[in-house]
């Protein structure tokens, strides 16, 4: 009888690249701030070897900056940040807004439309003032994965991993309150529907709105 293959344990530098953006998101080290890769083995309990082939994925990504003599330095959520990630993700999830629409089985535009009418019902029993960032964080991701793999193209993905990162980073000091969270969601639907009618020009006028707004929200403009 023959079985499938397990897949291979995550290898060390995997785990400590985990453990250092754990550390980022949980305020453990600060955006903008120097940091020392001791301290850095220290705070994940990896070793030396396994943390500096992190840090070098780390600085391809853009995430952080190694000084030879100065430490690691850690990117700060800036204007500039924000407008260079919106726009190339404008790039390439207008043309994915469009695939999405001709090509994604009916099925799975339901199940993410089904997602987001549940989002939306979830909201009402939220107060006003809440910070729904990590509610909101998971649904983007959800929606914005599912249409930009429409490309199906590799390089694409690789790409759009790194944006959505930056896209966390961006968004690390925001707020996101319940009126927020359903206009987000409402654009997010926009797309959605017209992608379910196979309308590939309304789809991809609403994504563009979507972003256009979201760079905006991101940046205190709305």
């Amino acid at each position: 009888m023959n079985t499938l293959p397990r897949p291979s344990p995550p290898r060390q530098s995997e785990l400590a690249y985990a453990g250092i953006l754990q550390a980022l998101f949980a305020g453990k080290v600060k955006f903008g701030s120097f940091i020392s890769q001791s301290d850095l083995t220290a705070m994940t309990g990896f070793g030396v070897g396994p943390v500096r082939d992190a840090l070098r994925l780390l600085e391809t990504e853009g995430i952080i900056v190694i000084h030879p003599r100065s430490g690691i330095e850690v990117i700060r959520p800036s204007t500039e940040l924000a407008r260079s990630t919106f726009q190339f993700r404008s790039i390439i999830e207008r043309f994915a807004a469009r695939q999405f629409a001709l090509t994604a089985p009916l099925q799975t535009m339901d199940d993410l439309i089904a997602l987001h009418d549940r989002a939306i019902a979830d909201l009402a029993g939220c107060a006003s003032d809440v910070n729904l960032s990590d509610a909101m964080t998971g649904l983007e991701k959800d929606f914005h994965a599912a249409i930009t793999a429409s490309l199906s193209n590799a390089i694409v993905d690789s790409a759009y991993r790194r944006l959505h990162l930056l896209s966390q980073i961006v968004r690390m000091n925001g707020l996101v309150t319940r009126h927020t969270a359903e206009i987000s969601i409402g654009e997010h639907l926009d797309v959605l529907r017209a992608a379910r009618a196979r309308d590939p020009d309304t789809a991809e006028s609403a994504m563009m709105r979507h972003l256009t707004n979201a760079l905006h929200r991101n940046l205190g403009l709305m």
